[in-house]
């Protein structure tokens, strides 16, 4: 089941990942440094609000959803009580803040930034529910629809001249639209008097910790796009952000889908069958996290440079370059720590540890983005994101330990590793040359060498698991 519903929501995070590479290129295409500075400050800004007022809302509906205190027609009015209730209190915030500014540019960012905040709220809500109900199908139907629509119609609004305002708005409607298809499956049970004023506490006291861990680790991850806007300009800070991106769209998307298919199973094992059983299912988890994304980190690095090249607009491609090796790690640590080594303290119900951890990350790279950017730019940012989530990670590890011992595969992580570096190997050979054919023969020599190597290791028994697809 692990692999099945890994697979549909690798699918459901690879065709996203493909659309936010060609968003990236059209955007490179179609809004200058400056404006691509402009677009991705709004961005930022908007999920750093999502974690402050929605994300505790997602959160416990991914550690209750399985509990049986509750109905489904309960957990279903009571998200949507609590959404409806904050989306007002901030229309109400917003409506101010346009009067203060009618007639200028903030009132465009402004009114798009709540449409988008809205929308990301409504589709993360019904994301969740299908990924607690464990239906990676519908999760994948809808992701899919929103990165393809997102695209079109962010690219259409930028390529109409509304610059980082319209990529804004065609972003939000591509998260609009799914959600309000999925809303007769999802919604339809709400009943105003079946709230539950005991689960909304549930919610509020499980999710708010997780989502203050959230909020400073995308502190962590954006902070170093605020300061380079501050300490230097916007372009700087556009410039950064599509390297950043490039490594993000790719690497924790990957690390992410794996995740999502794996906890709601992990959580529901360890309330109906034992510590032990749901130990066995995370060590398979943590093999098959591993085993995708060290061969994702390296094998970008390799053909980074050529991808760069095909889809990225020349203005962006020296800093673009320079950033891969930096960020593809950081986003890497960032994943680790997210997805498995904070998992610890999830399971352990010790969740306010994670919002220290992410209080220490946020401090350290906010400090070292004060001290390294006047001097060195993206390249003092790159540091100091690596080195916050580095930090982070063992913090984790360190602290994780005393209250849930994950399993750590050892012998597997060897075995993942060594056949990562072959296939760098191999991938070496052709880090020099560019073009979409050879860009297939990368991925190709890619993908070929370092399956040959898992089959050879024999990492979570693949070879019988080939043999009984081909002969059963």
């Amino acid at each position: 089941m692990l692999f099945r519903h890994s697979s549909i929501y690798i699918l459901a995070k690879i065709i996203p990942a493909i659309m936010a590479f060609a968003a990236l290129s059209l955007y490179t295409h179609l809004l200058s440094p400056d404006e691509y500075g402009s677009y991705t400050l709004i961005f930022t800004g908007v999920v750093l609000l999502h974690n402050v007022f929605f994300n505790w809302l997602p959160s416990g509906t991914l550690r209750f959803w399985s509990s049986k205190n509750f109905t489904k027609d309960t957990f279903t009015s009571t998200l949507a009580s609590s959404y409806m209730k904050i989306s007002l209190f901030i229309l109400a915030i917003c409506l101010i803040g346009i009067f203060f500014f009618w007639r200028e540019t903030e009132a465009g960012w402004i009114s798009s930034a709540y449409i988008f905040l809205i929308a990301l709220a409504l589709f993360t809500i019904t994301q969740n529910l299908f990924t607690a109900k464990i239906e990676p199908e519908y999760y994948a139907y809808s992701a899919i629809s929103y990165s393809i629509l997102a695209l079109i119609l962010g690219a259409f609004f930028a390529y109409l001249g509304y610059g980082a305002t319209g990529v804004i708005t065609g972003i939000a409607l591509g998260y609009l639209i799914p959600s309000l298809f999925a809303f007769k499956k999802t919604w339809l049970p709400y009943k105003k008097e079946t709230y539950s004023p005991e689960l909304f506490k549930k919610l509020f006291t499980y999710g708010l910790p997780l989502a203050s861990a959230a909020l400073f680790e995308e502190l962590a991850r954006v902070s170093d796009r605020f300061m380079l806007a501050g300490l230097q300009n916007k372009t700087q800070a556009g410039l950064y952000a599509v390297g950043y991106d490039l490594s993000g769209n790719s690497i924790l998307m990957i690390m992410s889908a794996i995740n999502l298919a794996a906890y709601p199973v992990i959580i529901k094992l360890l309330e109906n069958d034992g510590k032990k059983i749901a130990m066995e299912y995370f060590h398979h988890y943590s093999i098959l996290l591993l085993g995708i994304a060290i061969p994702a980190v390296i094998g970008l690095n390799m053909v980074g440079p050529d991808l760069v090249y095909l889809l990225i607009d020349p203005e962006y491609h020296e800093s673009v370059i320079y950033l891969l090796p930096w960020i593809t790690m950081a986003v890497f640590l960032m994943g680790l720590q997210a997805f498995y080594f904070d998992l610890a303290f999830q399971l352990g119900h010790y969740v306010i540890a994670i919002v220290k951890i992410g209080i220490v990350i946020s401090i350290v790279n906010i400090s070292l983005n004060y001290w390294l950017i006047p001097s060195m730019g993206i390249k003092g940012a790159a540091i100091a994101t690596l080195s916050s989530f580095a930090l982070g990670s063992f913090l984790s590890v360190i602290i994780g330990r005393k209250h849930f011992k994950l399993p750590f595969p050892i012998k597997e992580f060897t075995k993942i590793l060594i056949a990562a570096l072959v296939m760098g190997a191999c991938l070496w050979l052709f880090r020099d040359l560019r073009g979409w054919g050879w860009l297939t023969l990368q991925l190709t020599v890619g993908i070929a060498s370092y399956g040959i190597m898992i089959i050879a290791f024999n990492i979570l028994d693949i070879r019988t698991q080939i043999k009984e697809r081909l002969f059963n």
